[in-house]
């Protein structure tokens, strides 16, 4: 493979704004410096140390949308000038055409909302028509691909491309400190937001009969979204045996410390990264089932129907009860993690598809 020059660019990047479509862009950048000549043009919102200090830093704290959108267009535009990149790929699809050619990636079409609306429809329409200047629209599964055929992407663009779980990172913890204390732990690790679901995870705790709460603890953990649907969540977790952790540093450790993952996510997920992360750390996850999950897990874990949270309740009485399995779960699920979403696999592909349209 040839070495590219690759300018590389995203609104958002962690740690100062976290959440899985940003870590998918950190983990791609991270790889394709290994190999190629990469320049990378990022937003920050928090404080300039909170992106990386090679980084063309564009500051968007306090910025209106109009004005963050400009603010990065010109960046990217005076970079592709100095850089002349052979290729372009970015984590926005809001990002101008540049004269280079380009790919962007698209997680999902649910613009963080569980019902699309007029604004989903709008925000959709604007994706049909940013995508005819674009060489290769990338898409994290085969469920956003159809999405995204729907809003009119032209099909013959979209190259579909499962996103990787870092396995050295997200991986099994040997023992438990807590292990000989009879509390089976239930962890939600997502970002906290209406669509995210984290209200049906309590409701399904609240309504386990009296000699399974007595042994079970839930643990809400994750950057905050939304500040009131927070607020309405620790109301509704009151007298329950809830807890929340909110932007935490790091998420792996409240995985590993969890006996089982919850994951009823209400919208119309791309991938499923809680799902992913929980089979790499070796626990079982229960989910709300759609196609993109079941996609990305591989079908490993326990689905059940959407907002079905007495069915959800089933599942972990049935997990309470069999250790065993939740044992073996964790280990098939650890073992598909391993084999089949490797970011080194993910990257491949990727600089497959840049390579084919680079200049």
């Amino acid at each position: 493979m040839p070495v590219m020059k690759i300018l590389m660019a995203a609104r958002r990047y962690p740690p100062d704004v976290y959440s899985g479509t940003e870590t998918v862009f950190r983990n791609l950048y991270e790889r394709a410096r290994e190999r190629h000549e990469v320049r990378l043009v990022v937003g920050w919102k928090q404080k300039r140390s909170m992106v990386p200090a090679e980084a063309v830093a564009v500051r968007l704290k306090g910025r209106k949308k109009v004005s963050a959108w400009m603010a990065m267009s010109k960046a990217i535009f005076t970079e592709v000038q100095r850089f002349k990149p052979d290729v372009v790929l970015s984590n926005s699809i809001e990002v101008p055409p540049t004269g280079a050619p380009s790919a962007c990636i698209v997680h999902d079409l649910n613009f963080g909302h569980a019902n699309s609306g007029l604004s989903s429809t709008l925000k959709a329409g604007f994706y049909s028509v940013r995508a005819r200047t674009l060489d290769a629209v990338i898409t994290v599964s085969s469920a956003s691909a159809r999405a995204l055929a729907a809003a009119n992407v032209d099909e013959g663009r979209i190259k579909v491309v499962h996103n990787g779980v870092d396995t050295d990172y997200f991986v099994p913890q040997a023992e438990l400190d807590t292990a000989d204390d009879g509390i089976i732990r239930f962890a939600y690790p997502s970002r906290i937001l209406p669509g995210k679901g984290q209200h049906h995870a309590i409701d399904a705790i609240a309504r386990l009969p009296r000699r399974y709460k007595e042994r079970v603890h839930l643990t809400i953990v994750g950057s905050v979204a939304d500040q009131v649907y927070l607020d309405q969540l620790k109301v509704q977790a009151f007298n329950q045996p809830v807890s929340f952790a909110h932007n935490v540093p790091e998420m792996a450790p409240y995985y590993q410390n969890a006996d089982v993952i919850l994951y009823p996510t209400v919208m119309e997920e791309g991938f499923g990264f809680t799902a992913v992360e929980g089979l790499s750390c070796g626990k079982p996850v229960i989910w709300f089932d759609q196609p993109a999950i079941r996609e990305a897990t591989g079908g490993h874990g326990v689905p059940v129907p959407r907002e079905d949270v007495a069915a959800m309740r089933s599942a972990m009485i049935a997990l309470i009860d069999d250790p065993a399995r939740r044992a073996e779960m964790g280990r098939a699920g650890r073992r598909y993690a391993e084999g089949n979403l490797s970011w080194v696999r993910v990257w491949e592909q990727y600089e497959n598809i840049l390579s084919s349209i680079a200049r």
